[in-house]
């Protein structure tokens, strides 16, 4: 999978996690886990990053490294 086509993938599936994952832990577990794959399998995680403060706390979570931490300091506690 190329970087741009699991950004875009990714990107399409988060509203249905939102939707179908109520439980902010629950979703930040399970999308830190998707992550990870999407990653493995080449997605750059910066072009997801700045899509919602609970998919940066999965990124924390699973030590996937921000590129521009800066930017979101007023993050919620994961």
């Amino acid at each position: 999978m190329s970087w741009r086509t699991g950004s875009k993938m990714f990107a399409e599936m988060w509203p249905l996690i939102q939707a179908n994952m109520p439980d902010r832990e629950t979703r930040i577990d399970f999308t830190g886990r998707l992550l990870e794959l999407f990653v493995h399998d080449d997605m750059d995680p910066f072009d997801v990053e700045d899509i919602h403060p609970d998919i940066r706390a999965a990124m924390r979570r699973v030590d996937i490294e921000l590129q521009e931490p800066e930017r979101y300091k007023d993050d919620p506690a994961a």
